[in-house]
């Protein structure tokens, strides 16, 4: 599991409700709190999160930057695969995938063109 994954679930859940603890994130995840818990150590190093033992989870600026640029890659890859009629547990594996690695020309294509199907459907 990458930082940017846990990042774009904690972007993820700050949009849908506050606050974000490390159990939200294990469950989402699939990992054990400990697991968890040392990444956030490790991006609370990086400054991507503000992480306090029993508090709740506080992305800074950086890491929202990056939650939010990850889950915009996400969901224009979930609408191109949607448009394909990809199966949704496919996508998921697919899009996790190649999400990290996508290039920003890439990214663009790919919303220009979803766009430009979803005008012809």
């Amino acid at each position: 599991m990458e930082q940017e994954d846990y990042l774009e679930t904690i972007y993820e859940l700050t949009s849908k409700h506050d606050p974000v603890r490390i159990s939200d994130i294990a469950k989402i995840l699939k990992l054990s709190k400990p697991s968890v818990t040392q990444m956030m150590q490790r991006l609370e190093k990086d400054k991507c999160v503000v992480y306090k033992p029993y508090l709740p989870l506080q992305l800074t600026k950086k890491g929202k930057k990056i939650g939010k640029k990850v889950a915009e890659r996400h969901k224009v890859l979930a609408e191109f695969f949607t448009l394909l009629k990809i199966p949704e547990n496919i996508q998921e594996k697919d899009i996790h995938g190649i999400e990290h690695s996508l290039s920003p020309m890439t990214l663009k294509k790919l919303k220009e063109l979803t766009r430009a199907l979803k005008r012809k459907t």
